[in-house]
């Protein structure tokens, strides 16, 4: 399959009220020749405030959010005309499974288009931050990862090409595709094992095939600044989420044989945990046993004694009932805790369900429609989050369509969100301003006068809109 390498700069860091605002990607196939390439920027939607500090990182002036040509609906729909055209192909970012990727989902969400665009029609999707980090703990030599202040390695894109000799235009679109390029590039030639599991796992379904027909299988998470290994053996899928839970090899399943419910229940809630949840839609490496003796914890309790491990725990039903009774148990005692609170459809996209099939065809006819139409047609979803995001697209877009009506009621609303002088989960103008503040004193004895413009600039941005919506 080709490759699409793509990245996005955004007004912030939060996927469901921050937006993008630049997109880059580049199609390439399996030789990394370069077949085609999308650069696009967009403007700032109505009633959203953006991030100063992520201005100053991605180099955003003003002027680039006021007078761009596409507005961010035309941008996202160019965007995904252009994926399409790419497809099937394996969807690959620097960090794209946790920040690229949900922004993605959740624009294509909030445009009344398919989230889940990248895992389907053979699409797959790949992360290079999970390459990287494999490839360094399988084998270190590969790449040259530079060390933190706390004397962990840090393997942010910007200080990894610094490292490793690679141009790079740091926190711009398409200079940070062409560095993520580069980076997979060179594991490809250094780091084949892990490259190819890497691959393997950019589709769920090979991922679990993997962890349910190896007997014992390696697999590596990353907190707190380190790579840690693990050996683990398949036991059974979540009761809720239906993630594949594995068991720690490192603990001897042979302790827990005659051990009471009360005190197994204990053991399996401490940490480190015992059993791990494997997240496979997420990109996992999962590797064979060859790298063992890079693996302290495990090259002491021997493959052979692994191997015995994985198979009494095969052959203990009655032990795998009571680690399920346990998870099982773990899983109420949440739902119990949950918060009630009520979510707005902005945050629905893993909440709220999928659409029907009338909502699907309808949301197809919105984006074949003019706008006066597309009014009509908004009016007819089933489901009161696509009426919503139907509104809201035209409030942006044509305003005129809406019945003055609606319109002062989406425009009252939006309002008094950006006013709020909460805390709240968005970026209001108070916090702006805050932010803006703090960054004038980081920035007050620097003389860089193109930063302190800058900041005037987003000043008087923020004075504008505060006078916008005081008069909703």
């Amino acid at each position: 399959m080709n490759f699409v390498v793509y990245d996005f700069e955004t007004t912030g860091r939060n996927p469901t009220w921050d937006q993008i605002i630049q997109v880059g990607a580049i199609l390439i196939d399996k030789n990394f020749n370069e077949l085609d390439r999308f650069e696009a920027r967009c403007s700032l939607k109505p009633g959203l405030i953006p991030q100063p500090g992520a201005l100053l990182v991605n180099k955003t002036t003003v002027p680039m959010l006021n007078k761009t040509n596409l507005s961010h609906y035309e941008l996202t729909v160019q965007m995904l005309e252009k994926f399409t055209q790419w497809s099937p192909a394996i969807f690959i970012g620097y960090n794209s499974i946790n920040f690229d990727e949900e922004f993605l989902r959740k624009t294509l969400f909030k445009v009344l288009k398919q989230p889940y665009f990248t895992q389907l029609e053979g699409n797959k999707r790949s992360d290079a931050l999970n390459l990287v980090r494999s490839s360094y703990l399988y084998y270190p030599n590969c790449i040259n990862v530079p060390v933190n202040d706390k004397g962990n390695n840090t393997f942010k894109l910007e200080l990894l090409t610094k490292n490793n000799n690679i141009k790079h235009l740091a926190h711009d679109a398409m200079g940070d595709v062409l560095a993520t390029i580069e980076i997979i590039k060179k594991l490809q030639k250094n780091s084949q094992n892990v490259w190819k599991s890497w691959l393997l796992s950019s589709n769920k379904i090979e991922a679990e095939r993997m962890i349910k027909h190896e007997k014992v299988f390696c697999y590596d998470e990353y907190f707190y600044g380190k790579s840690r290994p693990y050996v683990l053996t398949y036991l059974f899928d979540h009761p809720e989420f239906n993630y594949p839970q594995c068991y720690d090899l490192k603990f001897d399943p042979d302790v827990f044989q005659e051990m009471p419910y009360n005190d197994v229940s204990k053991e399996f809630r401490k940490s480190p945990k015992i059993v791990r949840s494997i997240k496979i839609n997420k990109n996992p490496i999962l590797m064979d046993l060859g790298n063992l003796e890079n693996f302290e914890n495990y090259k002491n309790i021997g493959l052979k004694e692994l191997n015995r491990r994985a198979e009494v725990l095969a052959n203990n039903q009655e032990l795998k009932n009571i680690i399920l009774s346990i998870i099982n148990d773990e899983v109420e005692e949440k739902k119990d805790t949950a918060s009630q609170l009520d979510f707005s459809p902005e945050e629905s996209i893993y909440k709220g369900g999928f659409p029907s099939n009338k909502d699907r065809n309808l949301m197809d006819e919105f984006h074949h429609s003019d706008w006066p139409k597309r009014f009509s047609i908004a009016n007819k979803f089933e489901d009161q989050r696509y009426f919503y995001f139907g509104m809201r697209l035209i409030y942006e877009e044509a305003p005129k369509i809406l019945p003055q009506e609606i319109y002062n009621e989406i425009h009252r609303s939006i309002a008094s969100q950006l006013l709020s002088t909460n805390k709240e989960k968005w970026n209001t103008i108070p916090m702006a301003y805050k932010e803006l503040d703090d960054l004038k004193v980081k920035f007050e004895d620097k003389e860089d006068q193109n930063i302190n413009n800058q900041l005037f600039e987003i000043d008087n941005f923020l004075q504008n809109l505060e006078k916008l919506y005081q008069n909703a």
